[in-house]
């Protein structure tokens, strides 16, 4: 069930190990969104839910030496791991901090606020994107990334890929996340008293047998599964025994020439109004 935070996937080993696979999966979409977003050298811009540090990176290369990226998580375990991604890469731009969405302030206001796969979790979404966009300068960008997952599927449609898919689904629903909070963000930004944003979408496929693929679907599934099972879902060995369950999936007929496309990642973005 959902957590202080509302993340209901947590920060345990395996599931960094998902963030940093999934990170990798999505950066050519999210470099690419930030640029249309607006991101350019000099900007000083604020991550929010920033994980491990992938779209933090991503910002300060976009910022360049002479623009600035305030790093914020409110899990303290997580800022090391992204911390020390930084280090490794030399980039000494990027400040982290610990702390909550409600807490944040600013001295001197941000020239964009960001943040990826983080309003599908929060509790109330409009309330925080509101806020976040108070600590932005009239004129400045506010963009955020998130999830369609029930967009998942397979093509050829398999029944198992689709029954995972759909338990995946109504676990992090059960949970008290927004599962469909990619195409849900255009309204949310207006509710949050922003333009209308422009919205883009992109995402990661291939066969069963690439194995980002597989382990992108174990890796949330089996997270999820603990919830799935105090929710009441409908579970037998077919999906519960995670050691036989890719070879159970690859194996379907059909399988050997389908396409997994993975959750779609829709960004929409705005200008804070003068």
């Amino acid at each position: 069930m959902p957590t202080e935070t509302g993340y209901v996937l947590g920060h345990d080993d395996p599931e960094v190990e998902r963030l940093l696979l999934q990170g990798r999966l999505y950066r050519a979409h999210t470099e690419q969104a930030l640029r249309l977003a607006g991101l350019e050298p000099g900007m000083r811009v604020l991550d929010v839910g920033c994980g491990p540090g992938d779209v933090s990176i991503t910002a300060a290369h976009l910022v360049g030496p002479t623009g600035a990226v305030t790093a914020v998580d409110a899990q303290a375990a997580i800022l090391d791991v992204a911390a020390l991604r930084a280090a490794e890469r030399r980039l000494s731009t990027i400040t982290f901090r610990h702390a909550r969405i409600e807490d944040l302030g600013a001295a001197e206001p941000y020239d964009a606020v960001i943040g990826r796969l983080l309003l599908m979790h929060l509790p109330d979404p409009v309330a925080a994107l509101r806020h976040l966009t108070g600590l932005v300068r009239p004129g400045g960008v506010v963009t955020f990334q998130d999830f369609q997952v029930s967009a998942a599927t397979s093509v050829p449609e398999l029944p198992l890929f689709t029954r995972v898919r759909d338990l995946i689904v109504r676990s992090f629903r059960g949970a008290g996340a927004n599962t469909e909070m990619g195409t849900t963000m255009h309204e949310l930004f207006r509710r949050a008293g922003l333009p209308a944003p422009r919205l883009i979408m992109g995402g990661y496929l291939g066969p069963l047998s690439d194995p980002d693929v597989m382990a992108f679907v174990m890796g949330v599934w089996r997270v999820l599964l603990p919830v799935a099972a105090q929710l009441g879902l409908d579970l037998d060995d077919t999906v519960t025994d995670l050691a036989a369950l890719p070879g159970r999936l690859r194996a379907e007929p059909g399988a050997e020439n389908a396409i997994a496309i993975l959750p779609p990642l829709v960004t929409a973005w705005a200008r804070r109004p003068g």
